[in-house]
């Protein structure tokens, strides 16, 4: 059963990633109701429109004269916690690749609005890199958790909160209790962070709920349910701390996504078309960007000098955007790799070759799991090892030459921005002590390179005038 569940899972993911990309922005008109149902009723309410993550990007420029200082004032004072119930996650980070993690971090912030939970805490909330198990990063450096929380009001939302144990735990009147959540590891309930960030554990082993609140004469105070939450009426409890996550398998998060889902996996009768995602998550798209820094490096890297050349006439160039599904993982992929297609050259002939003039290709793919050492599976495989060494062969090719070119003649100049990119960023930390922002950490000191070259392929790709992805990207 588990899995006949496991491959359900995938293949429910391969249809719902199809359709992530092309729907990232909305005109969002969301429910007007109490604060815990806001996003589901049917009286409507026209929320003011957010600007494009374009206009956003573009608008960067203007704080480039904005004292760090000033951006550390304003995140702290934005983020500053209420003694109210917030909502933490307890796994170690979230599951899978970037997309995979996204979904999980929508059912996250569902459950939170789904029980009249007003914050998230945020130094749980953390990203993990699929190349490299144990690594992670924290929300507040890959997203702008700021035009977040100033945003999040109007759409029923939740903001995002940093910790404080004053105001969010220790509400015993007979004593000091041990706080549920570590600072210096970010980890709930006395959860050992050398254990479950280690290298060397499979999280989807482990139900990590049920480690919560060990030992019980430490932390039993920590380990709750909603249903108790909303029983105590919050007078019951001595933490504002509610636990949810779930690691086992695809997890919790996974399936209350794939819930939320279940509207979108039939075509319209009448137009044809699968339905737009619930209002909460088209909330969600639109307040989630990227970092200030994440951001300015995107710009730099669209730059159509930095692209074509410094002779180039061209005032601004037509981008095309494309996602081969072409890692190494993918080519494996048990359910994916049976429907999209997976040679390089392929998808260049048949999906670029055919298109209208463009200036620029983009393509976001993981320079590490192309290039990268092929695992053990897929040297055994020597139909699919065949492909993964064209795809590596054509990759290098087109970044020379360009796409369709040769040593003789020049062919579409090729943008793959996500590696080099995110090897460049350097991003303050957002603590107290950092008042001028001397204080940074980079992708590769964190280990989490491949994850930041994600999170700036998925938003470049949202720049460019067209996106063309094969089936399941």
């Amino acid at each position: 059963a588990n899995m006949n569940q496991q491959r359900y899972s995938h293949r429910i993911a391969c249809r719902i990633i199809t359709f992530l990309i092309s729907l990232y922005f909305f005109s969002v008109d969301l429910k007007s109701q109490t604060p815990n149902m806001m996003l589901m009723q049917q009286e409507s309410n026209t929320i003011p429109p957010i600007p494009e993550i374009t206009s956003t990007l573009n608008a960067t420029s203007e704080n480039n004269n904005t004292s760090f200082s000033s951006i550390l004032n304003e995140y702290l004072t934005l983020t500053a916690p209420s003694p109210t119930f917030t909502l933490v996650h307890y796994d170690p980070h979230f599951l899978g690749g970037f997309r995979n993690q996204h979904m999980r971090f929508v059912a996250f912030v569902h459950k939170a609005v789904q029980h009249n939970i007003s914050q998230l805490l945020l130094p749980s909330i953390r990203w993990g890199d699929v190349s490299q198990p144990g690594r992670s990063m924290g929300h507040e450096v890959l997203f702008d958790v700021v035009y977040w929380n100033k945003r999040a009001g109007e759409f029923g939302l939740p903001r995002l909160v940093r910790y404080e144990k004053n105001v969010l735990e220790n509400k015993s009147t007979s004593g000091e209790l041990i706080p549920c959540f570590n600072v210096s590891s970010s980890m709930y309930s006395g959860l050992n962070e050398a254990k479950w960030r280690s290298k060397d554990i499979k999280l989807r082993q482990y139900s990590i709920w049920d480690y919560l609140g060990q030992p019980s004469d430490k932390y039993a105070h920590c380990k709750y349910t909603f249903d108790e939450m909303h029983s105590s009426s919050d007078g019951g409890l001595t933490t504002h701390l509610v636990p949810h996550g779930g690691t086992k398998q695809s997890g919790r998060l996974w399936w209350e996504y794939d819930a939320l889902q279940s509207h979108r996996m039939k075509r319209d009768v009448d137009t044809g078309k699968y339905l737009d995602h619930l209002p909460l998550e088209q909330a969600i798209y639109k307040l989630l960007i990227p970092s200030l820094p994440i951001r300015r490096a995107i710009q730099e890297s669209l730059d159509e000098k930095a692209i074509i050349g410094t002779a180039s006439t061209i005032n601004k160039p037509t981008v095309v955007a494309l996602h081969p599904r072409i890692e190494h993982d993918m080519l494996l992929h048990n359910m994916c790799s049976k429907f999209m297609p997976l040679n390089l050259t392929k998808i260049f002939d048949e999906s670029i070759r055919t298109m209208p003039s463009f200036d620029v290709l983009f393509v976001a793919v993981s320079r590490a799991l192309v290039h990268g050492k092929p695992p053990k599976e897929l040297q055994r495989n020597e139909g699919l090892l065949k492909i993964a060494i064209e795809n590596m062969v054509t990759l290098d090719q087109a970044r020379k030459y360009g796409v369709f070119g040769t040593k003789e003649q020049k062919g579409i100049p090729m943008l793959e921005s996500g590696t080099s990119t995110a090897t460049k960023i350097k991003f303050p930390v957002m603590e107290p002590s950092n008042t001028d922002g001397s204080e940074v950490v980079t992708a590769q000191s964190l280990g989490v390179t491949e994850l930041v070259a994600s999170v700036v392929n998925f938003f470049t790709a949202l720049q460019a005038d067209a996106f063309v992805g094969v089936r399941g990207s």
